[in-house]
């Protein structure tokens, strides 16, 4: 077997998530950026050109994604607390200000393009933006006591979240990643091309991802309208969601949840949330050409109403863009795409079909891996805080995050030539 010098420089393409680490301990994204920004350190020293490719597209509210998804346990409570009130738009109120309480840092939603959503509600991260550090509740995590928690790493959270008061939220979920990776990859850091795919921009015009997103749209559309995709549900969803305004509401709600379906050969919005705590109701519809209106409104920078695009063609746009990098890579050596997502398993919603649209849009001859972390959810901190508190604790010894440190190192080696690829839980 030659070496991979022989063959030109190897290039090694890592994606994962980062989205949710500047929230809480038991995030997905906290353990795989440090497998992530490991391997990266690892493949730099071994002479392999490393490209970190960030995932960071924006839907759920930072509430649904980053604290309901670890209290499951509370949701019925939350439900009848709405659903027993005397008043049920003040409980909704109440429930959404209590989980917002449990954020490290405090949020507001920005008008956009001159639309002001209900921010008492539930909202996406597209409009969200950072108001400050939330001191009562980093006040609590300074008397914590759990051994991967590390509350001196609690002035640097702080700092970050204070440098990014008044910018968007996904910019301080970015700016916790790079510096959890940069703690992680030590004198390797400076060596990784790091940079973001499917990064919303602030401005609504691009949220349906240029000409790229608006094709995919339309020739969903095309096959819905005239039928050909009308067999199941799943079937007649359309990968957009709007902001409606709820029965009983005075301005929009604006939230990847809102469902965005083909009914009875109309385009049907309805209002929803993730967990449907909040009970909320009310529902349009529209003809076909009306919705390409609202979309060539948002397009022009005159929108009459939030739209972005959201699953299954943000996978298609994750794929496409790092397919089309890695293709362009191969005249230079061997290329390696890892896309490392999940703990304890794949989630099929998302990472399963960016993980389908990988394996069918990637050149033969670009080496695919999918990876995953062992199940190690219940060993992290029950609570809010990020990733910064245990990325010391993480890092102590990153090969035990994956399935078992035989394979992580298997990996490594892999990719910078000195074994030939066997089968394992890596999938090549």
């Amino acid at each position: 077997m030659s070496c991979a010098a022989d063959e030109g420089m190897t290039t090694a393409i890592l994606l994962v998530e980062a989205r949710g680490q500047s929230v809480h301990c038991r995030e997905d994204a906290c353990v795989n950026l440090v497998q992530a920004a490991w391997l990266a350190r690892e493949l730099v020293r071994g002479g392999v050109d490393v490209r970190m490719r960030l995932i960071t597209d924006a839907g759920q509210s930072i509430e649904e994604y980053s604290i309901l998804c670890h209290a499951k346990d509370e949701v019925h409570g939350f439900k009848e607390r709405i659903a027993t009130s005397a008043d049920p738009r003040v409980a909704r109120y109440d429930v959404v200000r209590d989980l917002r309480a449990r954020l490290p840092f405090l949020c507001e939603a920005a008008a956009a393009a001159g639309i002001e959503v209900e921010e008492r509600l539930f909202y996406s991260p597209l409009v969200a933006h950072i108001a400050g550090v939330n001191r009562e509740l980093m006040a609590t995590l300074r008397d914590v006591s759990h051994p991967m928690f590390d509350v001196e790493r609690l002035d640097e959270s702080e700092h970050l979240i204070d440098l990014h008061a008044g910018a968007p939220y996904l910019d301080l979920d970015l700016a916790i990643a790079r510096r959890a990776i940069a703690i992680v990859a030590g004198d390797a850091f400076e060596s990784i091309d790091l940079d973001t795919v499917s990064r919303p921009d602030e401005e609504p015009q691009h949220w349906l991802h240029g000409a790229e997103g608006r094709a995919m749209i339309e020739c969903d559309l095309a096959c819905k309208e005239t039928g050909e995709s009308n067999g199941g549900f799943h079937d007649r969803l359309i990968g957009v969601f709007a902001s409606v305004i709820p029965t009983g509401e005075e301005r929009p709600y604006f939230n990847s949840p809102v469902s965005c379906r083909v009914e009875h050969g109309k385009v049907r919005l309805i209002a929803r949330d993730r967990f449907n705590i909040l009970g909320i109701a009310g529902s349009e519809r529209m003809k076909f050409d009306r919705f390409r209106e609202l979309l060539d409104a948002q397009d022009n920078r005159t929108a009459e109403r939030l739209l972005a695009i959201k699953y299954p063609h943000t996978s298609r746009i994750i794929a496409s863009s790092v397919a089309a990098e890695a293709g362009a890579l191969l005249e230079s050596g061997p290329v390696h795409v890892m896309f490392i997502d999940g703990i304890g398993g794949w989630n099929p919603t998302t990472a399963g079909l960016i993980d389908v649209e990988l394996q069918t849009s990637l050149d033969p001859a670009v080496a695919y891996h999918r990876v995953t972390a062992r199940d190690a959810y219940r060993e992290l901190p029950p609570f809010a805080g990020g990733l910064l508190p245990i990325v010391d604790a993480l890092a102590a010894n990153p090969p035990s995050l994956f399935e078992n440190g035989e394979l992580a190192a298997h990996l490594v080696q892999l990719v910078i030539g000195a074994l030939l690829p066997a089968t394992n839980s890596f999938h090549s």
